[in-house]
């Protein structure tokens, strides 16, 4: 039926009551046991010296029950309440065949005493030492006829006691470390997939900004090339448009291929291969369409690189001559080499333009120069980037080939 709770369910609830109120739910078990243990001593029968139940035996009782009541909240002076209250009630020589607080006080504290379990032992041990040697007094005593294996019950009961109150402070721990542990391991996972993400996003804006930069910075140089030619030299301004839809079209048909990628999880895209040092020519061409005096420069028997690191160095000299185009002012020139070095690909581009300073270039590329360190210093390479001492700017980059030692990242 609807509406009826299960057993499972209202233990459950029993136990969600019992955490969110717990001196409620404590002060509610200290009544009970009390009663109990009132009720026990109001219907013992003393015996030789015992003294008869009265209302002071009830309320050594009561402050018993009273002391217990704290026993999460205030766990050692709860503790010490229970112990002053018995030594007391048993001082007082009443019936005690159900006195249970000494008992259940040396679990409780034990249980809820801290994470110094050393100081706990000490104190716990402390009491149940006390509790003992009250009891021997009772021994020995002549007026009293407590049997010496009284002794050995007190302790044995107590000592218990405090055992099962450890085992369950451990289960407890574990318990607790194993949630926090996942809960960081889920935090971790988070973390690690926001990570992901974000770097994800960073390597689609570099490729974006490689693609779009070298492309806009093309068409803007040709568009201003035929705006100068457009009235007295028509076939420099044909050439100028001309270079301009070769350019736009080569750019669009990047992107298109790269938001393909992004779009689609399907497997066997028909895509162009992604572009590497066997490309440099065409952005060397282009460069030089834009009326940049460019010359490329590759050595031979240069060591082959991983895709990746093929993609890295034909996106540094894409970056670096674009720079060249856009801040390196009126009839500048540049140089592109490539040269072998040990375990390693050198990438120098030079310029000789005087129109802009590292500071220009820096605050004006945004994801450029960045973009270059970052995809070099991924493949544990370095690269530097500043203004010449004789004027123009010097990109160079060193790029570890496959299973070479990674080098120092320069700043």
């Amino acid at each position: 039926m609807s509406g009826v709770r299960s057993p499972r369910e209202w233990w459950s609830a029993a136990r969600s009551w019992n955490t969110t109120h717990v001196l409620a739910a404590d002060a509610i078990f200290a009544v009970v046991v009390g009663a109990l243990s009132i009720g026990g001593l109001f219907g013992a029968d003393p015996t030789g010296s015992e003294r008869a139940p009265d209302v002071w035996g009830a309320l050594l009782v009561a402050g018993q029950a009273g002391s217990f009541a704290f026993r999460r909240r205030r766990p050692w002076y709860s503790f010490l309440g229970v112990i002053i209250f018995s030594i007391a009630f048993w001082g007082a020589d009443y019936p005690n065949e159900f006195d249970v607080f000494t008992m259940l006080a040396v679990y409780a504290a034990t249980v809820h005493g801290g994470d110094d379990r050393p100081r706990v032992w000490r104190r716990v041990g402390t009491a149940v030492a006390g509790l003992t040697a009250f009891a021997a007094i009772g021994v020995i005593s002549p007026d009293d006829d407590i049997p010496a294996v009284a002794l050995v019950g007190i302790t044995t009961i107590h000592l218990t006691a405090a055992l099962i109150g450890q085992a369950v402070y451990d289960r407890r721990r574990r318990i607790a470390d194993l949630q926090l542990r996942a809960e960081r391991a889920e935090a971790e996972r988070e973390l690690l997939a926001r990570q992901a993400v974000l770097d994800e996003r960073s390597r689609i804006a570099r490729e974006l900004h490689d693609v779009v930069a070298h492309g806009m910075s093309m068409i803007v140089v040709q568009a201003g090339a035929a705006e100068r030619s457009l009235d007295r030299d028509p076939e420099a301004t044909r050439r100028a448009l001309d270079n301009i839809q070769g350019v736009g079209r080569q750019s669009l048909t990047e992107m298109r291929q790269m938001l393909e990628v992004l779009r689609s999880d399907a497997d066997g895209i028909d895509l162009a291969p992604q572009p590497g040092i066997a490309d440099l020519s065409s952005i060397v061409e282009q460069c030089r369409q834009s009326g940049v005096q460019t010359d490329l420069d590759v050595d031979d028997g240069l060591p082959i690189l991983s895709p990746g690191r093929n993609i890295t160095a034909y996106r540094v000299v894409q970056e670096a001559l674009t720079n060249v185009i856009k801040h390196a002012g009126d009839h500048a020139s540049a140089s592109v080499r490539l040269a072998s070095e040990p375990d390693a690909v050198r990438i120098e581009v030079l310029d000789n333009g005087t129109g802009s300073t590292a500071t220009d270039v820096a605050r004006s590329t945004g994801q450029g120069i960045v973009g270059m360190r970052e995809r070099v210093e991924m493949y544990g390479g370095r690269l530097r980037a500043g203004p010449r001492p004789g004027g123009g700017f010097r990109v160079v980059a060193t790029l570890p080939v496959d299973g070479a030692p990674t080098r120092g990242i320069a700043p």
